[in-house]
């Protein structure tokens, strides 16, 4: 995480705005989507979108308007779920409606080959009650409930100020499936934002999806981590399935025969001339060595 703490300071101090800043913000909104479990995937995905809360109006209005036009029956917007005729021509206005958003879309890339981030050395013989049922979970998800609340205090502690609040809306799945685990990793994460912190926060909550009211407003923020992270993994997917590499500071546009979805994507996500700053970080494995690389990749693609 040092190393992460090290790339976030260096973009901050040598490309001026790349990290939006929150000092006047009363709240902020975090949405959060975690993916690429699946055996085919190189790397698993931690995505995070950020805002200033009390300035989403322009983008739930924007957002409001897409849903009347294209999906009047309320139906979720997700990268797997693109595959249909009335998601597709959502795509641009939802997307377009993002762009709105004052704020960040993080993107942290974990290549598979890690196994855990954290050394064992490091671990104080007494454990936490926060995390005294956490060591009852299977190892790989202990590890994911670690790199999550880990990358997201990291993010915290470099973007909120004083008494800010902070609602962190996460996607509902295996580490906060139900009650017990919400509480949990609600938990979990307060002992290890403790640590980053340096000042006071207002009010800190953790939620997940399952507390939208039906209007797809919390589903839908959620939803932008969720498409960039979808599109990023599988164009870097589609680099390891023909034997190259991205690389350090351009990911160029996937191979051809990638799916329209992922270029659209893509050349969304490659405009840095929006309200919503984009950044993404992949974390490798160095050759012959136990030592981590942290890039820096700028996308390419079709818009």
């Amino acid at each position: 995480m040092n190393v992460l703490n090290r790339v976030f300071k260096t973009l901050d101090m040598h490309r001026h705005g790349a990290l939006p800043s929150f000092d006047t913000a009363t709240q902020i909104l975090v949405g959060s989507d975690y993916g690429g479990q699946h055996p085919s995937s190189q790397y698993e995905s931690l995505a995070f979108v950020i805002a200033d809360a009390m300035k989403l109006r322009p983008w739930d209005e924007a957002r409001v308007r897409c849903r009347k036009a294209h999906l009047p029956d309320g139906r979720r917007m997700s990268f797997k779920s693109l595959n249909d005729k009335l998601r597709v021509a959502a795509l641009p206005d939802f997307l377009s409606a993002a762009d709105l958003i004052p704020g960040l879309l993080l993107v942290v890339l974990f290549d598979k080959q890690i196994g855990s981030i954290f050394d064992a050395d490091e671990v104080q013989p007494e454990v936490p009650d926060e995390f005294k049922k956490l060591i009852e979970w299977p190892a790989r998800t202990q590890e994911r409930v670690l790199r999550i609340c880990h990358v997201m205090a990291l993010v915290l502690a470099g973007l909120s100020r004083e008494l800010q609040d902070v609602l962190w809306i996460t996607d509902e799945d295996e580490i906060a499936a139900n009650v017990e685990r919400h509480t949990l990793f609600t938990n979990a994460f307060g002992n290890i934002a403790s640590h980053y912190l340096q000042h006071r926060l207002g009010h800190l909550r953790v939620a997940t999806t399952a507390s939208d009211t039906g209007k797809r407003d919390l589903e839908d923020f959620v939803a932008i981590a969720d498409l960039a992270a979808g599109a990023i993994c599988h164009s870097l997917n589609a680099y390891g399935a023909t034997g190259l590499s991205s690389v350090p500071g351009l990911v160029v546009p996937p191979p051809p025969g990638a799916p329209p979805k992922v270029d659209r994507l893509l050349g969304w996500f490659s405009n840095d001339a929006t309200s919503l700053r984009r950044l993404v970080l992949s974390i490798d494995v160095l050759p012959s060595s136990r030592k981590l690389k942290v890039r820096h990749l700028e996308l390419v693609g079709m818009n």
